[in-house]
């Protein structure tokens, strides 16, 4: 099934492509976390640092209005550590420092404003859905798992995004803000919320016009 999917991903993009004004690389940081409850409790994880990195591409939809997308490979994840035993029954289960790493499609609506004759400020905002291909959760004492077996976690995720940036010719500078809106909780035995969260800042590299 996820080999399916990441064909269709992969079909998808080619049709995209085909289709674009211009295609590029769009490659950098992550700081990601996660929204976590367990039982009607918050509970606060610490930020990870990962990345994303993938092709992109450009629509002009009318005017100022386009539609960017493409397929990005995107490191997410959480560190616990401040839940105990003490605090909760078992709770000490989500502790540790997990890895998650999708293939994700992000779709935007951006508004480019004219600021100079080469350069453009940006907003932008759309959904996204998400695929993972693995990641690892690190425990004191216990070998490094599989997370998403482990936690027993949605291998698929989405969610919304905005954010802003500025395009100088064909480089693009953005911060965005994605939020999942799925919670990856696929073990209905235990009462917990996890929605993925992150904080992003990258450049795109859009070097091949494909209808000028």
């Amino acid at each position: 099934m996820k080999t399916r999917l990441i064909y269709a991903i992969a079909i998808v993009l080619v049709a995209q492509i085909s289709k674009a004004q211009t295609f590029g690389i769009k490659g950098g940081l992550n700081l990601s976390n996660m929204t976590f409850s367990e039982s009607g409790t918050a509970y606060s994880p610490s930020m990870l640092t990962g990345f994303q990195f993938g092709p992109v591409v450009d629509f002009k939809l009318t005017g100022n209005v386009y539609l960017n997308t493409g397929v990005l490979y995107s490191l997410k994840g959480f560190n616990l550590k401040s839940v105990n035993d003490d605090q909760l029954q078992d709770a000490s289960f989500f502790n540790g420092k997990s890895k998650l790493s999708y293939f994700e499609l992000p779709v935007n609506i951006t508004f480019k404003i004219p600021v100079k004759t080469k350069y453009k400020f940006l907003i932008q905002a759309g959904p996204y859905v998400g695929l993972s291909s693995g990641g690892t959760i690190k425990k004191p004492g216990i070998p490094i798992q599989e997370v998403f077996q482990y936690h027993n976690l949605n291998t698929y995720d989405y969610g919304v995004g905005a954010g802003a940036g500025v395009e100088m010719g064909p480089l693009v500078a953005s911060l965005n803000y994605e939020l999942g809106l799925l919670n990856l909780n696929s073990n209905s035995t235990i009462p917990a919320t996890f929605k993925n969260k992150v904080f992003q800042i990258s450049v795109a590299w859009m070097f091949w016009k494909l209808n000028k």
